[in-house]
């Protein structure tokens, strides 16, 4: 059986990876980590189905996404984590806001077999996504 072919999307499996370890439950008091954690669990998933799919445009936008999703959940939640879990956290918005930007320029490559109408709604997904995930790692800095 030949090796399936990585995506970027397998990144993004590996930022949920790095999130769901850094909301590991640390007190009884600790149920936003405990939603984080089962949001970043779900993502993952997700990810891990769409790298299994082909690189059709529609798989791509999805998992650009759901990449852009992760790096802001990861971002938006860096503070409530201890301090010795806030770099996992921050790799994690950087390695999911870097998946999105390589989806996003597979995506770009991919829109001229698309019929006009729908070339342009995945380029607009497209750069929401991006921008959603430029924004997540300009969070970590303010």
């Amino acid at each position: 059986m030949p090796a399936r072919k990585r995506t970027p999307a397998d990144a993004g499996v590996l930022a949920a990876g790095l999130l769901v370890d850094a909301c590991r439950p640390y007190s009884e008091d600790s149920l936003r980590l405990e939603v984080v954690r089962n949001l970043t669990l779900d993502l993952g998933r997700r990810l891990e189905v769409l790298a299994e799919e082909d690189l059709a445009a529609d798989s791509l936008i999805e998992a650009a996404v759901a990449c852009a999703d992760l790096a802001t959940l990861a971002a938006c939640n860096l503070p409530a984590l201890p301090d010795g879990e806030k770099p996992l956290a921050a790799a994690a918005t950087h390695l999911a806001a870097g998946a999105t930007r390589a989806l996003v320029s597979l995506v770009e490559s991919e829109t001229g077999t698309l019929d006009e109408a729908h070339a342009e709604d995945t380029l607009r997904d497209a750069r929401s996504a991006g921008w959603r995930a430029d924004l997540a790692v300009r969070q970590l800095v303010s």
